[in-house]
């Protein structure tokens, strides 16, 4: 049966309504998108790249609900304060940054915090104490973790440390838990202790200089992260270094530090969870923008740590002790 040209019509403007209601939904919908900046130090590397990806996958920015933007901050305080001066200036509901430097990040957050966005500062601290919260390693921990595992390991002899960008907290912390780790083994000694700048390229020439200057003397190896680790390892093995009889443990647990792991040439990794601290800081960038009513939805909350109804400034990510024993689980 055909339709008359009057009820034509009236179906079309029923449509033209449909539609219309349909729309103004969807812009509703596209306004209420919670838009959250996530400053990265540095995306050139793996655990800020893990990071970065994390914060991607949170199940709020794969439902759409929120949309993240990432910052590379290129290991350079300053491109990190031009980057916040961005967030505010483009008004994003949230910031979620991982400080390059504990000092000079925070005049940046104490400014961004004043223009009334939420900070949730993860991976790495600041001196800053007006950021809104924190999920965050103990840093002197995993420190001292690794140094303690090294003197189980080689409880006499002379040990070297590769250290990330000096000022920076990740740095500081870890070295203060090195020196308090290794202090329980009055038989090591620290020979050596330069900067390798977080970088794979680094650590391996700074290792190549160190196994020059002392042939045969070095007896373990400590490294603040384990891009730094991976250099030392190349260098070593080029020189012809039994990993067997001199360790190389670091921190992070990055997927090459597993597999390294795994080889026999990595004696330890200290995993540091980047879901944990990406995941975990967009859950409490909601809740400073939705309030009490927002439930988290990462994972981590539960088996790994209490949320605590978001209300703490700062949550602690647990350390977990990567060796051969375990490493396969978590590749």
């Amino acid at each position: 049966m055909q339709m008359s040209r009057r009820n034509l019509l009236k179906a079309g403007a029923g449509m033209a309504i449909g539609a219309a209601v349909l729309a103004g939904t969807q812009m509703a919908w596209a306004e209420d998108k919670i838009r959250i900046a996530a400053l990265s130090f540095g995306e050139s590397g793996e655990y800020m790249k893990a990071w970065s990806t994390e914060i991607q996958n949170h199940p709020a920015v794969k439902s759409g609900a929120v949309e993240i933007t990432v910052f590379d901050g290129k290991y350079d305080p300053l491109t990190q304060a031009n980057q916040i001066d961005t967030a505010i200036t483009q008004q994003f509901n949230a910031i979620i940054m991982a400080p390059f430097d504990l000092q000079a990040s925070a005049p940046p957050i104490d400014k961004a915090v004043q223009a009334k966005i939420p900070v949730i500062v993860s991976a790495l601290k600041t001196k800053s104490t007006n950021y809104t919260a924190s999920i965050i390693v103990n840093d002197t921990e995993g420190g001292r973790i690794i140094a303690e595992e090294l003197g189980k390991r080689v409880p006499k002899g002379n040990v070297v440390l590769m250290e990330g960008p000096i000022g920076q907290s990740a740095q500081i912390e870890r070295r203060a838990g090195i020196d308090a780790g290794l202090a329980k083994f009055p038989d090591l000694k620290l020979i050596e202790a330069k900067t390798g700048n977080w970088s794979r390229a680094e650590g391996q020439a700074l290792m190549e200089n160190w196994l020059l200057a002392h042939p045969g003397q070095i007896n373990g190896v400590l490294a603040e992260n384990d891009e730094m680790a991976l250099g030392a390892i190349v260098a070593m093995k080029s020189a012809g270094v039994d990993l067997k009889t001199v360790p190389v443990l670091s921190i992070d647990g990055i997927p090459d530090a597993k597999r390294a792991v795994k080889k026999g040439e990595l004696a330890v990794s200290l995993y540091k969870y980047a879901r944990a601290e990406g995941q975990g800081a967009v859950d409490l960038a909601l809740h400073a923008v939705k309030g009490d009513s927002y439930k988290p939805q990462a994972e981590i909350w539960g088996p790994l740590m209490d949320w605590k109804d978001g209300k703490e400034k700062d949550y602690v990510v647990p350390w977990l002790i990567l060796d051969s024993t375990n490493v396969e689980k978590y590749m």
